[in-house]
């Protein structure tokens, strides 16, 4: 339908259309009209009107309903259509008074009625009450015109930060080609998440979890939990060192009503064990020759207490070539059909059933999904990762072998005054300079350690923070508040950091040199690592993906080798 926009007379009410086949009766209505401030256009039939309609996008419209040709209800009805969603008001002026006509004109779009002959006085109030009435109408229309575009273009925002999100999160995970994995979020964002990533040995490890909601809120999590999965992963931390890192870090950043339920696998990378742990999603379903086994939750999901209990430990199991496991999100059991009734209640028991003994299962659940929802949109967002715990089908590939040379490279950056608080990723650093190479593999384990050697530097060495302030939750702010405050108020000092990659050709080294201005913290390094004190894990992890660390000068330089 054609958008109508009024247009501005030199009369401060802008244009009026005049239709009527009576010369008389328009210089009467004309006279009064041009007295009390329009700009006037005159139509003597229908036709005429619709082609002065357009040419002159009148403001009000006075309306005849007794003329030759097209009447004046039809007249109306056509106008009404020309204008859109522009409210152009329509006053039928007729001699009639058959109340038929008054009720068939209003039908046809007409906003008022007067009868010939009318009193000047009476016309100036029903003209002053429809413009009230067009104002307000076109200042709606504007504001939901505004309204939908700017939600519009909060849409594409959001999909160009989905995507990026995405990017970051998943770019680093592997082995995606050889797992069954279907993603369906309820709206732009998915607050679901699946990491891959390979073990020292050559076995997979598999994280797939569900933030509390769905859209923006429940995917911003997700960054920092690949952060440490990544990290971690690539070093082969424990289990349960990396379930307990990926709580502590959800506790202190998610709000007190957001959680993280997860599952993590990890597959030995002689394809024999597994390794499982299961904090509020889910039972997982491992399919192996003697029947289908349930890995129920067994355990609180992530970021709901400081600390895990004892009990919440990962669990083992054997299995052999041709085992499957079904690892799911709660958005497809609850996934619902147009009566209402959850997928969990109305079929997922009978696929799960027919599940036979090395094959696939993922893609008949699927299709009994599909069949389930029939159109109905997601409420939830959904993830389904089947896994074949084949060893041969998981396993890292190996890489041709490449001639390799003797390399040697150093690079340093000193950070001072007003720039200590913007410290760049390695990535960013290093990347323009052509020098990744072996390194960007084990960039997400680089930056863990420097991110957490230069927050050192800086909040204890240079800003003088004590960490005994982060024993409570009301200390834990206050520690990052006072941090804020004092990056803001202008802090004096430098941080340099070195960064020197050497090999051989075979083994590789990164040497990380991070020394400082400020007081030393040699007590920071000394402290055994306790899993009840909210502080000062940081360094722990850094000690367990580094094959050294070293305090110097009195705690105001440390060294960190990273090797693989």
């Amino acid at each position: 339908m054609t958008s109508f926009t009024s247009r501005a007379a030199s009369n401060p009410r802008g244009w009026a259309l005049i239709v009527d086949d009576a010369p008389s009766d328009r210089q009467l209505l004309a006279g009064l009209l041009t007295q009390i401030g329009f700009s006037v256009c005159e139509a003597v039939s229908g036709e005429a009107a619709l082609i002065s309609f357009v040419a002159h996008q009148p403001d009000m419209v006075f309306m005849d309903i007794l003329m030759d040709g097209i009447d004046g209800c039809e007249t109306t009805r056509q106008l009404k259509r020309l204008a859109g969603t522009t409210f152009v008001p329509v006053i039928i002026v007729t001699a009639s008074t058959d109340k038929q006509a008054a009720l068939l004109s209003t039908q046809a779009g007409a906003d008022d009625f007067l009868t010939k002959p009318f009193n000047p006085q009476i016309l100036q109030a029903r003209i002053m009450a429809l413009e009230r009435m067009r104002d307000l109408q076109r200042i709606i229309t504007t504001r939901r015109e505004t309204l939908a575009m700017l939600v519009e273009r909060g849409r594409e925002e959001q999909a160009l930060a989905e995507r990026v999100l995405s990017r970051a999160v998943t770019n680093r995970n592997v082995a995606m080609d050889r797992l069954s994995i279907t993603q369906r979020p309820a709206s732009v964002f998915n607050g679901d998440l699946v990491l891959t990533q390979y073990l020292p040995d050559g076995g997979l490890r598999l994280l797939v979890g569900d933030f509390t909601g769905h859209g923006l809120a429940a995917a911003i999590g997700a960054l920092p939990v690949a952060d440490v999965f990544h990290a971690t992963a690539r070093k082969g931390v424990d289990d349960a060192r990396v379930v307990a890192e990926i709580n502590h870090k959800l506790h202190h950043i998610l709000p007190v009503d957001r959680f993280f339920a997860a599952c993590l696998v990890s597959i030995s990378g002689s394809g024999e064990e597994l390794r499982w742990w299961n904090g509020g999603m889910p039972s997982m379903w491992l399919r192996r020759a003697d029947g289908l086994h349930e890995l129920a939750s067994h355990a609180l999901p992530l970021g709901i207490l400081p600390e895990l209990t004892s009990r919440e430990v990962p669990h083992h199991l054997p299995i052999a070539s041709g085992d499957r496991l079904l690892v799911m999100t709660d958005g497809l059991l609850e996934a619902n059909d147009p009566q209402g009734r959850m997928f969990v209640e109305m079929g997922f028991q009978e696929v799960l059933q027919l599940w036979e003994a090395g094959q696939p299962l993922a893609p008949q659940l699927l299709a009994a999904l599909d069949a389930h929802c029939a159109g109905v949109d997601p409420l939830d967002d959904s993830a389904v990762v089947e896994i074949p715990l084949d060893a041969s089908v998981l396993a890292a590939p190996h890489l041709p072998q490449v001639a390799q040379v003797a390399q040697r490279w150093q690079w340093a950056l000193t950070l001072q005054d007003g720039r200590l608080g913007r410290l760049p990723s390695l990535t960013q650093a290093l990347r323009p300079l052509g020098v990744l190479g072996q390194l960007d593999i084990h960039i997400g384990v680089l930056e863990t350690i420097c991110t957490e050697l230069y927050s050192n530097a800086l909040e204890h060495g240079i800003l003088g923070l004590d960490s005994n302030m982060k024993a409570t939750p009301e200390g834990f702010e206050a520690y990052y508040r006072m941090r804020e405050q004092h990056l803001l108020a202008g802090c004096k000092g430098w941080i340099r950091l070195q960064l020197r990659y050497e090999t051989d050709g075979v083994g590789h080294c990164v040497r990380l040199d991070i020394a400082h201005s400020g007081r030393g913290f040699c007590e920071a390094a000394t402290l055994p690592d306790d899993p009840q004190r909210p502080w000062g894990r940081g360094i722990a992890m850094v000690r367990e993906l580094c094959a050294d660390l070293t305090y110097q000068d009195q705690g105001t330089r440390v060294e960190a080798v990273y090797q693989w």
